[in-house]
């Protein structure tokens, strides 16, 4: 790849910025003139050193105060976000693909700023913890770029089905890392919550449309939550928007451990607001029972998942499914619905049923 680098960029000026695969670092190319042309011949603006780019595969021109991205009748196309474009009104923070390369671009003095790239920068900021590395930042950005565009983000929905009935009442979403744990590109979330933040919205809508896709509307979709989850006005806004698009056929329930809730549940304004929309409170991955849970966060929630590790105790002692019993009639007499939490081997239905539990997730082992 050749391009004019500028040992320094104005703060008006526009350009390209991109990974250099020969040396890892990340490279400006400044658009100061149009028609400004990327392609594979030498006397292209940028040229891109690849079979699979036409000789001159697109341009960006201006387009009234914006400026504009056009296809140049290529062989491969081009793509904005994951969507193939003939041609696009850019603004600051659109990713653009040709064929194996990608590019930023930025537009410092526009008043637009991706939503996917405000997001990251603001989780940048609550990280606190050391700057992280501006190549992993860029490497971050563009998976979120290239696995929503490859429709990649899988949101991992399990079945909920009625313990007396197969048919399905409701959906579970897992919490992001327990979704995507076989994937590779996830190791960088050990450091990195630019990454594994702007994924859990994506996640979260995904799982709306697949139910969507399904035509599998009813009952409720349950996603399951940690401590920052609560804490991001991105989740008001996203289970706004599943509301609003399913309407009272879906019931949104989210799903966190009792000690989340009990640092959360209570004047925490997002959850509040949440509460307000009508979502419902669920506490879930139960696993002890003696002594006695005593929490208020249990008179306000409508839901109790018990978790694995405690049924399979309860598989090899009566004195723990006992406790499970007692637990769940207690719970059962405020109106609370049991969720079993199995492992594709745990307990049957009947055995769930002599517990007192209404519905199971069998997750795979």
């Amino acid at each position: 790849m050749q391009t004019q680098l500028l040992p320094q960029i104005g703060n008006d000026s526009i350009y390209l910025e991109y990974l250099d695969q020969t040396n890892g670092r990340s490279t400006k190319s400044v658009i100061d003139e149009f028609p400004f042309i990327i392609g594979r011949n030498a006397t292209c603006n940028l040229t891109v050193e690849s079979g699979r780019v036409s000789r001159e595969h697109a341009e960006v021109v201006r387009h009234g105060s914006g400026y504009l991205i056009r296809d140049l009748r290529s062989t491969n196309g081009v793509y904005i976000n994951g969507q193939q474009i003939d041609e696009h009104v850019l603004v600051d923070g659109d990713t653009v693909s040709i064929a194996d390369f990608e590019f930023d671009f930025h537009c410092p003095a526009a008043a637009t700023t991706r939503q996917t790239v405000t997001l990251a920068m603001e989780d940048r900021a609550q990280a606190a913890r050391p700057a992280e590395d501006p190549h992993l930042l860029i490497q971050a950005l563009r998976t979120v770029n290239q696995w929503s565009g490859l429709n990649r983000i899988d949101p991992g929905l399990t079945s909920i089905q009625a313990i007396n009935d197969p048919k399905t009442v409701g959906h579970w979403c897992p919490l992001f890392r327990k979704a995507y744990q076989s994937h590779d590109e996830t190791r960088l979330l050990k450091d990195s919550l630019v990454l594994e933040n702007p994924l859990r919205l994506l996640q979260h809508v995904s799982a709306m449309f697949a139910l969507q896709e399904r035509q599998d509307t009813g009952g409720f979709l349950l996603l399951e939550l940690d401590q920052a989850d609560l804490q991001r006005p991105d989740l008001l806004e996203t289970v706004g928007w599943i509301r609003s698009s399913f309407g009272a056929s879906l019931k949104v329930v989210l799903g966190a451990k009792i000690d989340v809730w009990e640092a959360s549940l209570f004047g925490n304004p997002i959850v509040d607001d949440l509460r307000g929309m009508g979502v419902k409170i669920a506490v879930v991955g139960i696993d002890q029972f003696k002594p006695p849970i005593v929490s208020d966060v249990l008179e306000h929630c409508t839901m109790i998942g018990v978790a694995a590790s405690a049924l399979s105790a309860a598989s090899r002692s009566p004195a723990v499914a006992n406790s499970i019993q007692e637990f769940i009639q207690e719970v059962s007499s405020t109106g609370c619905q049991a969720l079993a939490q199995a492992g594709s081997g745990g307990p049957d239905n009947q055995a769930l049923e002599q517990m007192g539990f209404q519905a199971v997730v069998r997750f795979p082992t």
